[in-house]
């Protein structure tokens, strides 16, 4: 760090990344854990009711993670290691949910499958519930099965076709060499796929809120407690209660899964073709990932059938009503584009400096912008709008119903995602660059600004996309926030599907799917290279 405190802009920049990432990621965290009493503690620990949420979420985060990385397995073998037709389709139908708002899936579900559902009711006469854990399930099971299909699909992609040809030659085939060799070399995939998976489910809020019915859970705990009694102390306490197994869960997938060694590649890597498959094991994948995939599509066309009709369940004529009221209130979509925008360009602009200085120097103090900059990370939602409302909305601080309190939450959020894409940039551009010019006479930061930048650019994009998609479409990070005055369009969503408007709520849907989608294409047309929402 000698080197920090001889370049004063160095130092500076030291300074202010240190100062902020304090001011707005450590302090609401530790406002959460310090806001609420010990008897707050004490009387939420004691309580039935909340004793039951924590048994809930346990419960419905086994099924969910279980179930969706099997389905996610069995996807990512089906386009890897199978000769089915279709993989291109399969491929991309199964990352839509990852660039649609969390709560989508359960939502359309509901007009779907609900009791007067599209398909249950107006196709079959059922009269059936899917509010309750099973409908919970389902819509988890769907929303975050690719988050374990992509992780999985990378490592079966490694997995070298010279050492299952090996596996034939001595004799194994079929289901033998998958239970031998594929299944035992894609442990690492499984296991990452099921912990990451496990995270997202424990802290969804946006399918529990919509789905769940009187399955409680602890994020709609949290909601509840705030909506119907006031008590952000009791909710801070219920969010503490969610942190600690998702804090558990991500410290062990990112420092014991990656640790982790299972290496299929050494020397020269032999360009082997894969045996075709039989054919009835080719018409079972093939099926099973149709299947999967006409899961995903019905969400979609529901949505936007549910755009255009003009009453759910009664009345299948076609209207524009609902796009022109959604129109008309624009001002709630307005709200969440600007926003996102904001939200997007300083939350990349601060992970890529960030992830510069860390990468770039030693010391306590990067060790600490390190850690910081990587906790929003294990946060859930909730936990951050808490924070945000405990820490910004009293006293000296007071920014109760403004932009600026939506902006800086969701800001702080993404800075993870940025980051871990620009410490992976900048570690693999030589550090020479930089040396170069500062024997030339520059400071640090000019060799940052006019050199290294310019090679991170297409980080930088990245990283402004994936934060404006995951900004636009969250819900659990700004329900404790907005208010009449700084409503966006997904606190909007939940309330029109509470009421019961399920035309606006579909319409207003739809814009925030055009717009995360057009995003997206314009991103990977500027990066020039594949996006993700989940690093």
């Amino acid at each position: 760090m000698k080197k920090v405190f001889k370049d004063p802009v160095l130092f500076l920049m030291f300074l202010i990344i240190t100062v902020i990432l304090t001011v707005f990621v450590i302090l609401p965290v530790l406002n959460v854990f310090f806001f609420p009493k010990g008897a707050d503690y004490r009387h939420i620990l004691r309580d039935a009711r909340y004793l039951r949420a924590t048994r809930n979420s346990m419960v419905i985060m086994v099924l969910s993670t279980v179930s969706a990385t099997l389905l996610g397995f069995v996807y990512a073998y089906s386009i890897v290691k199978t000769d089915i037709p279709l993989k291109k389709f399969f491929k991309v139908v199964s990352i839509l949910p990852l660039f649609s708002p969390p709560f989508m899936v359960a939502f359309s579900y509901l007009m779907l499958f609900g009791k007067s559902g599209l398909i249950t009711y107006n196709l079959f006469g059922m009269r059936v519930s899917i509010l309750g854990w099973h409908g919970l399930w389902l819509a988890q099971t769907i929303a975050f099965f690719p988050v374990a299909s992509m992780s999985i699909e990378g490592v079966l992609r490694s997995i070298s076709p010279s050492v299952e040809y090996a596996g034939r030659n001595l004799g194994a085939d079929g289901f033998v060499l998958f239970r031998k060799i594929t299944l035992p070399l894609s442990t690492p995939g499984v296991a990452g796929a099921a912990l990451l998976v496990s995270i997202l489910v424990l802290a969804d809020f946006g399918n529990p809120i919509m789905i769940s019915g009187d399955f409680s859970v602890l994020a709609t705990e949290a909601w509840m407690r705030v909506e119907g009694w006031g008590d952000i102390a009791g909710a801070a306490v219920i969010s503490v209660i969610l942190l600690i197994p998702s804090v558990i869960i991500f410290l062990f997938q990112r420092f014991w899964v990656r640790r982790r060694s299972y290496v299929t590649i050494t020397g020269k890597v032999v360009n082997i073709q894969q045996k075709p498959n039989v054919w009835w094991a080719r018409l079972l994948f093939f099926c099973f990932c149709l299947v999967i995939a006409a899961m995903i599509i019905l969400v979609y066309l529901g949505i936007l059938l549910g755009a255009f009709v003009k009453g759910w369940g009664f009345d299948w004529s076609l209207t524009l009503r609902w796009v022109s009221e959604v129109l008309i209130r624009g001002y709630e979509l307005l709200n969440s584009v600007i926003y996102s925008i904001a939200a997007g360009s300083a939350s990349a602009l601060f992970s890529i400096i960030a992830a510069y200085l860390v990468s770039r120097n030693r010391g306590p103090v990067v060790k600490y912008i390190d850690f910081a900059s990587i906790l929003p990370a294990a946060l859930p939602g909730i936990f951050i709008g808490i924070g945000y409302a405990i820490t910004f909305t009293r006293g000296y601080v007071d920014l109760y119903g403004t932009a600026a309190i939506v902006i800086l939450a969701m800001t702080f959020w993404n800075v993870s995602m940025g980051y871990q894409t620009g410490l992976n940039s900048f570690n693999q551009i030589s550090v020479s660059l930089g040396e170069a010019a500062l024997n030339l006479g520059a400071n640090q930061m000019q060799a940052f600004w006019k050199i290294e930048a310019p090679l991170v650019k297409s980080s930088f994009i990245s990283a402004f996309i994936v934060s404006f998609i995951r900004s636009i479409t969250t819900l659990s990070v700004i329900v404790f926030l907005a208010t009449s005055r700084n409503k966006v369009a997904t606190f909007t969503i939940m309330n029109f599907v509470n009421d019961g408007f399920f035309g606006k709520a579909a319409a207003l849907t739809t814009f925030l799917l055009v717009i995360s989608f057009l995003i997206l294409l314009v991103g990977r047309k500027l990066a020039g290279k594949n996006i993700q929402i989940f690093n």
